[in-house]
This record gives structure tokens, sequence and C-alpha cells, in this order.
């Protein structure tokens, strides 16, 4: 019996074919598909839409809530040296985050059927397809699910 290696079809959505590639995954992920236009990641319109953003929407999602949050710090009290040291720390902390995730998570290792499929939505998608310029920023949607647990912590 000869053993067939799996190959992706880049004219089908990409998502739940990259987690068959096992150990191949690895090579095949750095090696880049240098294109302006992404691939397809999902069958679904709407799961597909969630995955696509353009890099200001971020600062146009984001600031507002970072505002309304050194607004509410002034409001509970906290003077313009404390409220700008907590900002300060805060851009602080948010770096050190970005790089250990970047560094420890994204870079990761993988073999496994669902190991290789998860890391190829949070970053091997960056690494295979590098011009995509819809997936060059994390989505609002599932950066917000990951803000709830961390709000429900901080009250």
């Amino acid at each position: 019996m000869v053993a067939h290696k799996f190959t992706v079809d880049l004219n089908k959505p990409l998502v739940f074919q990259v987690g068959h590639l096992g150990e191949s995954y690895q090579e095949w992920v750095h090696q880049p598909i240098v294109s302006k236009e992404g691939p397809r990641f999902f069958d679904s319109d709407f799961w597909e839409f969630l995955t696509r953003t353009a890099w200001w929407a971020i600062p146009t999602i984001w600031l507002p809530v970072v505002c309304w949050c050194i607004s509410m710090s002034v409001r509970m009290g906290h003077t313009l040296p404390q409220t700008a040291l907590m900002v300060a720390f805060g851009i602080f902390l948010w770096t050190f985050v970005e790089y250990v995730l970047h560094r420890f998570l994204f870079h990761i290792e993988t073999k496994s059927y669902w190991g290789n499929t998860i890391h190829y939505l949070l970053h091997g998608c960056h690494h295979k397809h590098p011009m995509d310029g819809l997936r060059l920023v994390f989505p609002p949607a599932a950066a917000a699910i990951l803000c709830i647990p961390e709000v429900y912590l901080g009250m």
C-alpha cells in the first residue's frame, strides 16, 4: 500500500484542509504565496466575512473604547498623572503580551489536525499569504469575544 501525501486545493476554502497536512504543515505554511488577494477560508459567507478586516477598522473601533476607559478612570477620581501612568502601563503590558503571544503561541509547531487548523486561523495564514491586506490585523469580532472574560474578571 502506498501512502499519498495530502495537498491543499487553493481553489477551495482552506481552513479545514490545512489540518490534514499533519507533520507537513510547518513546511507548507512557511512557503508564502505572494498575491494581493487572499484565499477563501470558509464555505460560509458569514464566517468568511468575520475573517476579513481592513487595518483602519482597528483604530476606528478600539480608540473610542480606550477613550471611554480613560474617561471612566478620570470619573473614578484618578488624577491626571495616575491616569497617564495607567495608560503607559497598559501600552507596555499590551506590547509585552502581544510579543509573548507572537513568540510562544503563534510560532508553536503543530502536527495534529486541530492544532494545524487553529494555528492557521490565528497566525499561519499571515505567513502563507503575507500580502493579504484584509488579514493583517486580528478581527474585531474575535477580539471582542476574547475580551468578554477580561471584562468580567476586571469588574
